[in-house]
C-alpha cells in the first residue's frame, strides 16, 4: 500500500472539463509545501472496512514526499524525487528503489510534480453534489491503470481527502487534518538516513 502514496503533483486542467466551480489547477498551483496528518481507510466492494491506518505526511516540489504510518504497523515511505526508501521497522528493512511519477499507478502524487501530467493521465470533472465541498473526479485515461477513478476533495481551498478505487473495486479513502500550507521544510526531510543493523534490498545499485 506505500507505494499508493509516493509523489505529490501541481498540475494543469482544461477547462473545457470542467464545466462550472473552481479549477483545480488553481486550487493546487499555490501549493509548494504542505503537512498534514491523515487517517486512510480501505474497504472492500461491499463497504466493510478491511484496515485503518494515521500518520503524518510532507510534501514539496518536485516529486518530495515524506509518508509516515504510525499506527497500526510502523512504516516509511520516502522520496527525494529520485530514490524511494520504504522502511518497515518491524522487519528491520528497508528497500531502496528509483522513483517513477506515474500519476495514474500512485494517485497521491497528485500534490507535486509535473505540471502537464494530469491532463496526460486523467479526465477530469467538477463535482459539486457534496454541500460545502469542491470536488474532482479523475478518470484514468488508459484503462488498464490499477486505478478506476479518483476524487479528490477540498474545502475553503484546501485538500480534504483524497479517494480513489481500485480495479478489485475496494476503496482507499484519505482523510487530511492539520493542514499547513507553504511551511519551510528542509531539504533532509526527504531523505532517508539508513539505520544501523538492518537489512538493505537496493534495487538501484
Amino acid at each position: 500500500m506505500l507505494l499508493v502514496f509516493a509523489a505529490f503533483s501541481v498540475f494543469s486542467v482544461q477547462a473545457e472539463e470542467i464545466p462550472t466551480g473552481p479549477n483545480l489547477s488553481q486550487l493546487l498551483s499555490p501549493i509548494k509545501t504542505m503537512t498534514a496528518s491523515f487517517t486512510q481507510t480501505l474497504t472492500d466492494a461491499e463497504g466493510t472496512v478491511l484496515q485503518i491506518s494515521s500518520g503524518e505526511m510532507s510534501i514539496a516540489q518536485l516529486n518530495q514526499i515524506r509518508w509516515i504510518i504510525n499506527r497500526p504497523m510502523p512504516q516509511q515511505f520516502i522520496t527525494d524525487g529520485k530514490l524511494v526508501w520504504l522502511f518497515d521497522p518491524d522487519l528491520e528493512q528497508v528497500i531502496i528503489q528509483a522513483y517513477e511519477p506515474n500519476l495514474a499507478a500512485t494517485p497521491a502524487g497528485l500534490f507535486s510534480g509535473d505540471p502537464e501530467a494530469i491532463d496526460r493521465a486523467f479526465s477530469v470533472v467538477y463535482d459539486h453534489s457534496i454541500s460545502r465541498l469542491d470536488s474532482f473526479v479523475l478518470t484514468p485515461k488508459n484503462t488498464q491503470e490499477l486505478y478506476q477513478s479518483l476524487r479528490f476533495d477540498f474545502s475553503e481551498q484546501q485538500p480534504r481527502s483524497l479517494e480513489f478505487i481500485d480495479s478489485l473495486n475496494q476503496t482507499t479513502r484519505i482523510e487530511l487534518s492539520d493542514v499547513v500550507l507553504n511551511p519551510a521544510l528542509a531539504d533532509n526531510l526527504f531523505t532517508f538516513e539508513i539505520p544501523d543493523a538492518v537489512d538493505v534490498i537496493n534495487h538501484v545499485d
